[in-house]
């Protein structure tokens, strides 16, 4: 089956790596043309190179193209995917270091408040000359938008075009598999019904066999171990009676209830502030390791993604029926929101195209948590259509974490600042106002400042590091068990298991460092082996980051993945959606005994 896709933002070359496979995935799609573009080179080059070896993986003969022409890549597309990001990571700090001049703090700052508002801003002029070339040169396409803050990148595409598309997030299926953990139940037996907001949907049914699993995830939050791993999503679920799509350091930013409370609250739900940055971080260092492995002869290993793009357009080219949330226009879908917001509810999916589902009116107490958002999305589309500035405050303004930190005079300042901050970026924000600006210049941080400025304020970062192990030893090198005996196939231990008198005990990293000196007896020489689960929402790869001068090896799953020596190492890996069981080895080299031991959150 002949199609074309077009991939409009292709330097993202982990993501459109993982849907060029998961595409080439479908039989029928084995010899698609992929049109990769990006306006920078290099990473366009990289983008493409990463693809072709996906393509050899799995044994399928597309026609791959990379251009720097929008118009060239989409023309006669059948689908295109956008995933650009405007304005890099420079950008997205200037999103941060201004507001955190007034007091505003953010975790990750892509869909709500300042950060979403000004990203959507500068997104708004690419997004909205995407949709005139998709209507002049490819108007049959299907546009599946994977671009953050969603509501407001859809309000452009529909306010702006006519042409059809839909938002994709992976928050709703993601969670749901992560919740059924919860309850240690299989997602695929189980039935749902979501509906909201991007990144603010709850689930308002969530049954086996017909029975309400409210209760046993009610009781099961009781646990702390459960609770502890989404305390602010839990949190909400107490207060509210349900539970949301997007993570807790998503949803710590979306309220009034956790960051503007102060820094015991904030470390009490494990807030981490300025967790985007970090990401971002990854993001940089993610992309060398991919632009070195893109020229290498290793072989590529192939998983499908849990993103819903491939599955769209398998079913409407094939009529395969399928139900996916999808963000697209209201239209009566939830009958308390306004018709001409962006909803995410079940959308039916097949030849026919992409039919959002009607879900009724939903409880008062989600639309009061929602709704404050949907003015903001409002007021932003009509400031980049409009052209008004004002709008640009009132939309901060209806942002309730904004709200609750700054005075409206301090708002007025922060937009001003940031609009001269990204100067050109913006659309003009020049018609007239009944109110007034803040009357003030200012002068914005240099790209090197606030970079240095951030590199200065993570030397002591320790968000990713693994922060609670089960530790067993320390054995005399000759009697050290095999490790067959310590953990059973899948990679799990028995933390009840002794060997003679020594029994695991529970410990803690000190800002990221296990510190077997501190903990275990002192030995001469010895091992000793720490272990720890890492909960992941979804499949995908990521970089295990190693920094120790004793002699590790690291098991995941049951299976030996890394053997480190001395110093600091980086080894790609695989998790699996759920969770992961690592196991380290560790034989004592040097007398200051212990590791740092990083697995990164998922960038997207």
């Amino acid at each position: 089956m002949s199609i074309k896709v077009a991939l409009i933002g292709a330097g993202s070359v982990v993501f459109s790596k993982n849907l060029t496979g998961d595409i080439l995935g479908f039989p029928e799609f084995q010899d698609a043309t992929f049109s990769y573009m990006d306006i920078d080179a290099e990473r366009l080059e990289v983008g493409a190179d990463l693809c072709r070896k996906v393509a050899k993986a799995v044994g399928a003969n597309p026609t791959i193209e990379a251009t720097q022409d929008q118009r060239e890549a989409l023309k006669d597309a059948d689908f295109v995917i956008n995933m650009v990001q405007i304005g890099g990571f420079n950008s997205t700090l200037v999103d941060f270091e201004i507001p955190r001049k007034y007091g505003l703090n953010f975790t990750i700052a892509d869909t709500t408040g300042p950060g979403g508002l000004f990203r959507a801003l500068r997104t708004f002029p690419m997004l909205k000359g995407l949709a005139q070339d998709i209507e002049a040169v490819a108007p049959n396409a299907t546009l599946l938008n994977y671009s953050n803050p969603m509501n407001m990148n859809m309000l452009t595409v529909n306010r702006t075009s006519s042409i059809r598309a839909v938002g994709l997030c992976h928050s709703v299926q993601g969670t749901f598999n992560q919740v059924m953990g919860y309850l240690d139940e299989n997602p695929d037996d189980m039935t749902f019904v979501c509906a909201g907001i991007n990144h603010m949907a709850f689930y308002l049914r969530m049954e086996k066999n017909g029975v309400d699993l409210y209760p046993r995830l009610f009781e099961a939050m009781n646990d702390p171990k459960v609770y502890n791993t989404n305390k602010v999503r839990f949190e909400l679920m107490k207060r509210l009676g349900y539970f949301v799509t997007e993570s807790s350091e998503h949803n710590a930013e979306y309220s009034s209830f956790f960051i503007p409370r102060g820094e015991k609250v904030i470390e009490d739900f494990d807030v981490p502030i300025d967790e985007y940055l970090r990401r971002c971080d990854g993001i940089v260092d993610e992309f060398e390791r991919m632009q070195k492995f893109s020229k290498s002869d290793e072989p590529m290993e192939v998983h499908r993604s849990h993103e819903y793009g491939s599955l769209i357009i398998h079913s409407m080219q094939t009529g395969t029926p399928r139900v996916v949330y999808g963000n697209m226009p209201n239209n009566g879908a939830i009958s308390n929101l306004p018709n001409d917001c962006i909803v995410e509810v079940a959308t039916l999916v097949d030849r026919a195209g992409l039919q959002p589902t009607t879900v009724g009116a939903l409880p008062p107490e989600l639309i009061g948590y929602m709704m404050p958002h949907v003015i903001q999305q409002e007021l932003f589309i009509r400031a980049a259509v409009e052209g008004r500035r004002d709008h640009v405050y009132q939309a901060c303004m209806n942002d309730p974490l904004t709200a609750a930190t700054l005075t409206l005079d301090q708002i007025v300042d922060m937009c001003d600042e940031l609009i001269e901050a990204h100067g050109v970026l913006l659309p003009p924000l020049d018609k007239p106002m009944r109110i007034p600006t803040s009357g003030k210049s200012f002068s914005p941080p240099t790209p090197e400042e606030l970079r240095a400025s951030w590199d200065e304020a993570q030397k002591n970062a320790v968000v990713d590091f693994v922060k609670q192990y089960e530790v067993l030893g320390p054995f005399p090198i000759e009697e050290t068990p095999e490790v067959s005996a310590i953990q059973s196939e899948d990679g799990s231990v028995d933390a009840a298991q002794t060997f003679g008198e020594i029994a695991w005990q529970s410990v803690s990293s000190d800002r990221g460092f296990l510190n077997l000196k501190r903990d275990l007896p002192n030995v001469e020489t010895g091992v000793a082996f720490a272990a720890f689960e890492n909960e992941s929402i979804h499949q995908r790869e990521t970089v295990l980051k190693l920094r120790s001068d004793d002699s590790l090896t690291v098991f995941l799953n049951g299976k030996e993945i890394v053997t480190h020596t001395h110093g600091v190492s980086d080894t790609p890996i695989f998790l699996q959606a759920g969770a992961n069981k690592f196991l380290v080895r560790v034989e004592k080299k040097t007398p200051v005994w212990g590791f740092f031991l990083e697995v990164p959150r998922a960038n997207f």
